[in-house]
């Protein structure tokens, strides 16, 4: 798994803070985002992400059901430190 940095583009009044990219696989921390952003947090929501790709967990249906799976399974993981 890589970790880079990445100027994502300016989403308007939406935040893109980091996403998943299979192909690599990749996650990319938003550049424009990184002083406002808890790091660790953003790349285990991504690595969750991962998780589903490669079957370790099921996919949900809908796209607000996963993105609050991947923020507790971070949450999850970034409390344990």
């Amino acid at each position: 798994m890589r970790v880079e940095l990445a100027d994502l583009g300016d989403w308007g009044a939406a935040r893109l803070i980091a996403e998943y990219d299979p192909n690599g696989p990749t996650i990319r921390v938003n550049r424009r985002e990184l002083a406002r952003i808890d790091l660790g947090h953003a790349i285990a929501h991504e690595l969750y992400h991962h998780r589903e790709a490669i079957g370790e967990v099921a996919r949900l249906r809908g796209h607000d059901d996963r993105e609050r799976a991947a923020d507790a399974f971070a949450d999850a993981l970034t409390r344990a430190r």
